[in-house]
């Protein structure tokens, strides 16, 4: 018996694939299969491929979670997708949120609450009674606060502040200039509507300039981290509220936006204590996590879990 875990986010895929054991068999990380973002037909295919490739040779069956960035959010495409589930594996497939895979990881299958901050940023809990919940994550276009597409916006219009005079001017000024290659400010514009306008990835992925400046002394952009780290907060204080958590709560994290480490957990850790939360480091990666779930998709005892979570710490 095998258990295939894959993550699937706005930017990267992960795969894991583990015996019943818990035991790391094969992996492997590919680009995102949103298909919001690259067509339905594009996830499809890429599903199909990398799952036969990661399955070669393998004769027993196995169990495959799909933790995927669209799902719950489009009860018509969520239908579309489901009617497609069988040109992707012969395979039984589970499709969850992907915030869902990043919960089972972090909190090891736990009661708590796990907040996702990568290109985009949502949060997903489970309560003793096994009721789920989750808030954030709704647009990019409206939503996503906190995120690393939120911070990379946020340094475009913190760019344009420093620039005008309207905010001190700090380390991104240079750093824009220098990595955009600016004659004339005004030229980011031009980069902007060719380059990033229609690419989240690329618009996230600006989070690491405003992350050098805000190291390098930056005052304004280490405050954006500060702005970040209270919207992510009523983010997770929204889905404790709707689950009825009584006391401390366990809340752990996942997604890229943490590569900027206590820049973001010191703000984050801060709010939450307040409010009697309680900021966990994660135990297991999301993809580890969407294993997790596959594993438990197959056999819901915890005796069994509990060998699959000791193989994966091995």
């Amino acid at each position: 018996m095998y258990f295939l875990g894959i993550d699937g986010g706005g930017t990267k895929t992960d795969f894991l694939l583990i015996d019943a054991a818990g035991r790391e068999v094969r992996q492997k990380r590919i680009g995102t299969i949103s298909y919001k973002h690259i067509g339905m037909d594009s996830t499809v295919r890429l599903l199909r491929e990398n799952i036969e490739e990661i399955l070669d040779g393998i004769q027993e069956k196995t169990y495959i979670c799909l933790a995927f960035p669209n799902w719950g959010e489009s009860v018509r495409n969520d239908i579309l997708f489901s009617r497609r589930l069988s040109e992707i594996s012969v395979h039984p497939v589970k499709v969850v949120n992907d915030s869902a895979a990043g919960w089972a990881g972090s909190l090891g299958l736990q009661a708590g609450i796990n907040l996702v901050a990568g290109t985009g940023s949502i949060a997903y809990g489970r309560n003793q009674n096994g009721e789920e919940a989750r808030a954030g994550g709704w647009c990019e276009m409206f939503s996503d606060e906190g995120s690393c597409y939120w911070l990379g916006m946020k340094a475009l219009e913190l760019f344009s502040k420093e620039s005008d005079g309207r905010a001190v001017p700090g380390k991104l000024l240079e750093i824009f200039r220098m990595h955009f290659r600016l004659k004339d400010d005004f030229d980011i514009i031009d980069i902007f509507e060719k380059e990033y306008k229609n690419d989240r990835t690329k618009i996230a992925g600006l989070q690491e300039y405003l992350y050098k400046a805000a190291i390098s002394g930056d005052v304004e952009a280490e405050k954006l981290y500060v702005y970040a780290a209270e919207e992510l907060a009523a983010i997770i204080k929204a889905v404790y509220q709707r689950l009825k958590f009584r006391g401390e709560a366990a809340v752990s994290y996942s997604g890229g936006l943490f590569h900027a480490k206590e820049l973001i957990l010191t703000p984050l850790r801060q709010r939450l204590t307040v409010s009697g939360l309680h900021l966990c480091r994660p135990k297991y990666s999301p993809v580890q996590g969407a294993a997790l779930l596959a594993a438990w998709e197959y056999k819901k005892e915890i005796v069994f879990i509990e060998r699959i979570l000791k193989g994966l710490e091995e």
